[in-house]
């Protein structure tokens, strides 16, 4: 009996640390910021509180973080779409736009723009951490809307996003749908600005950049992240007008603009310049679409050996390597779509050992000796009516054989996400056809 009593003790003992290591494990794999977030603040006076839900998905890149905030009091219920950048371990900024998927029976509007500023975490809990808008047309637009039986509600609703103390706790780690999720962070096709710019190809490597304050230099203090790393943190903008010199990666370059204050003239009017290929771009806080944001997004790709990635296939050429041509071709999926701009979005999510692919469309070389990096790089391409096949050949097998990457591949409002797998013996193959 006491021997069986011994071996049942021992087996609870096992799984019970089996589970601990389990449950660390899938902790450590899941963001802390993705996932739902609540908090119920109760206005002055009154019994019925103001809740806030935030859900977050899970990040692009590591930076960039789709998400919905849902408001509820009393009748009003307002649910709205916006994009969060990482700006350091402990903080998110919170983009200037929201946009609204409902909101009854009136309209906020406006009085979004207080929830600007920061996402500040720590021991579990985010706080909010505004930027201050001083604005007396802001403050009262609005107001005498609608019905006047609305007044208290949005004098509360006002207040509360105005300057309401907030401090979320987590209710759970289930990221975003992904239809929302491709909303925010690829609005191209809905033509909604979240504060991403659009993509610009840059075939030259280095970029020149500028920074200036286009009003009088008033203490505006901005924050400049290249693919999640700083390249300046917290520096006021001054009269000798940073200019530098920034090596792009291979495929995207996110280069993300902080205001971190809005100086002693609101709002900030830092503008990033940046001359690409002999022209120049601005990323502006002054634009009216930009006007008491927390942050902007410029869009670089860098396209492999220098040479442009949006190409419109021809007829298939015969440009394949002698040992390509001799490798098997596995086929990996058949993938029907309905448009013919295609992204290819190529990392490794183990570790980055030096992989190195090339690509090919319709036999025609899209990439050559292109570099699988932890850090996501986009590849687009045009394809041609009926069927395109993309070919996938190793260049080496790093320092970690096999060769492998993960890819997504974005079509519309759509994605699939493949594992691949290949050597010097094998290639992977995938179908996409344009119906």
């Amino acid at each position: 009996m006491n021997h069986y009593l011994t071996a049942l003790k021992n087996k609870f003992l096992f799984c019970l640390a089996l589970l601990t290591v389990t449950a660390t494990i899938a902790t450590a794999q899941t963001d802390k910021w993705t996932g739902i977030w609540r908090t119920a603040v109760k206005p002055w006076g009154v019994g019925s509180p103001i809740t806030m839900e935030l859900h977050i998905g899970t990040p692009e890149a590591g930076m960039l973080y789709p998400a919905t905030i849902k408001i509820q009091y009393g009748s009003f219920r307002g649910r709205y779409e916006l994009l969060l950048a990482k700006k350091n371990e402990q903080q998110l900024g919170i983009g200037r736009n929201k946009y609204p998927l409902e909101q009854t029976p009136f309209k906020l509007g406006i009085w979004m723009w207080y929830l600007n500023g920061t996402l500040d975490y720590q021991d579990g809990k985010i706080t909010l951490n505004r930027m201050w808008i001083d604005k007396f047309d802001i403050w009262m637009r609005g107001l005498d809307e609608d019905d006047e039986i609305y007044e208290q509600s949005k004098v509360a609703l006002r207040d509360f996003l105005y300057r309401g103390a907030a401090t979320l706790t987590k209710a759970g780690n289930k990221p975003m749908a992904d239809s929302t999720v491709q909303r925010i962070l690829h609005p191209e096709n809905h033509r909604v600005y979240f504060g991403m710019y659009d993509s610009i190809i840059s075939n030259d490597s280095l970029m020149a950049l500028q920074i200036i304050d286009q009003e009088q230099y008033d203490k505006d203090t901005v924050t400049l992240l290249h693919n999640g790393k700083a390249i300046f943190t917290r520096e006021q903008i001054n009269d000798h007008n940073r200019r530098l010199s920034v090596k792009l990666d291979t495929g995207s370059n996110r280069f993300i603009f902080f205001a971190d204050n809005y100086g002693h003239l609101p709002p900030n009017t830092g503008l990033l310049q940046a001359t690409i290929d002999n022209r120049e771009y601005k990323f502006n806080f002054s634009n009216q679409s930009n006007a008491y944001a927390t942050f902007l997004v410029a869009n670089i790709y860098h396209p492999a050996n220098g040479k442009p990635t949006e190409i419109v296939p021809g007829p298939v050429t015969n440009t394949t390597t002698t040992n390509v041509i001799h490798r098997e071709n596995v086929p990996v999926a058949s993938i029907p779509v309905n448009t013919a701009e295609i992204v290819l979005e190529l990392r490794d999510t183990k570790v980055q050992d030096g992989d190195s692919i090339s690509l090919s469309l319709n036999g025609q070389w899209i990439a050559t000796g292109f570099p699988v990096k932890t850090v996501i790089q986009e590849i687009r391409i045009h394809l041609q009516p009926g069927e395109n096949i993309l070919l996938f050949t190793a260049d080496n097998l790093g320092s970690i054989p096999p060769n492998t990457a993960e890819l997504r591949i974005r079509y519309g409002r759509k994605s699939k996400t493949f594992n691949l797998s290949t050597d010097m013996r094998r290639n992977n193959e995938i179908k996409l056809i344009l119906e």
